[in-house]
């Protein structure tokens, strides 16, 4: 899926899918935001050359295991103008970032990244939310910050691109485990673990981020501590939900998130940050375990266990 903005500020909708294109322009809402209507000033279109003509801004909001394929869709039309992508994720195969992936399929383009704590159906709502917008090129982070002056957006611009696509990951990642534990903290007594395991999360984050030049503080911000928080504790988190229903059934939520019924980014970057770890020769226990419960079929009881024991 992608968003257009054109210089007049008006906003198309690009749908791969031609019969869903046609269901949202007739219906005029999406099944993913319950109860919200798409304004019909808004054009949606599966013609990605309509939708990119003329356009000043491209918003990449495809989920992250298709973000290399929107940009090769894209890659066709000449001239292209600056892209802001809003997926989190690390790609499994290459171990790259969105602006990485970008830069090897389109060349020097212009491009921001934007990460924090909001969900969609809370923004469209007004919920006011803390975002990051992260660009190397300080006039284009200027240029979106004034763009998205509107009601629900706090924006905050850092030039530490690598540090915001990272937070972004790991959260997801880490949101897993800590929703795992909190769902099965049947006892009060273990509520006191979530909060432990956020500060061990964390630390994890900023050991990955200082060994790809990452900066401390882009961690302790909204983009990681931040999104951490809310990931790992609201239910319309998809990654919390499947926390929880790894617990309830983990061979079907395993099958499931394989065959794309789902979409959860933290299953993928689980697996790109062990990775990672690896290649740097980090220390990362927190997601070591949770990467173990996804992809080595270890019991939720034991991930459980274990991960109590690292806050000890």
């Amino acid at each position: 899926m992608g968003i257009i903005l054109s210089k007049s500020h008006k906003v198309r909708f690009w749908y791969e899918d031609k019969k869903l294109t046609l269901k949202i322009n007739r219906f005029r809402k999406n099944e993913k935001l319950p109860g919200v209507k798409i304004p019909k000033k808004i054009f949606i279109s599966s013609d990605l050359e309509k939708i990119t003509k003329n356009a000043d801004l491209i918003i990449v909001a495809s989920p992250f295991f298709n973000f290399r394929k929107t940009l090769l869709t894209l890659k066709k039309f000449k001239d292209l103008p600056p892209l802001l992508g809003i997926a989190k994720g690390i790609e499994k195969e290459t171990l790259k970032l969105p602006s990485q992936i970008v830069e090897e399929v389109l060349g020097k383009i212009l491009y921001a990244h934007l990460s924090g704590p909001g969900f969609a159906r809370e923004i469209i709502r007004g919920k006011p939310v803390n975002e990051v917008i992260a660009s190397e090129n300080r006039p284009l982070s200027k240029r979106l910050k004034e763009l998205f002056q509107i009601k629900p957006f706090q924006i905050l611009t850092t030039t530490d691109l690598t540090g915001v696509q990272l937070a972004g990951a790991l959260k997801n990642a880490l949101a897993i485990g800590i929703s795992l534990v909190e769902v099965a903290s049947v006892n009060p007594e273990n509520k006191k673990n979530r909060p432990k395991l956020i500060k061990l999360g964390v630390e994890e984050m900023i050991k990955i981020g200082k060994a790809m030049g990452a900066k401390e503080k882009t961690f302790l911000g909204p983009a990681g501590l931040g999104d951490l928080i809310l990931t790992s504790s609201s239910p319309l988190s998809r990654n919390f939900q499947f926390g929880k229903n790894l617990y309830l059934n983990a061979q079907k939520m395993r099958k499931d998130i394989r065959k794309r019924k789902i979409t959860v980014e933290g299953f993928d970057n689980a697996w790109a940050l062990h990775k990672l770890g690896k290649k740097y020769k980090l220390d990362l226990p927190m997601v070591n375990e949770i990467y173990k419960l996804i992809y080595k079929k270890v019991s939720p009881k034991k991930t459980i266990k274990n991960l109590i024991e690292l806050t000890e």
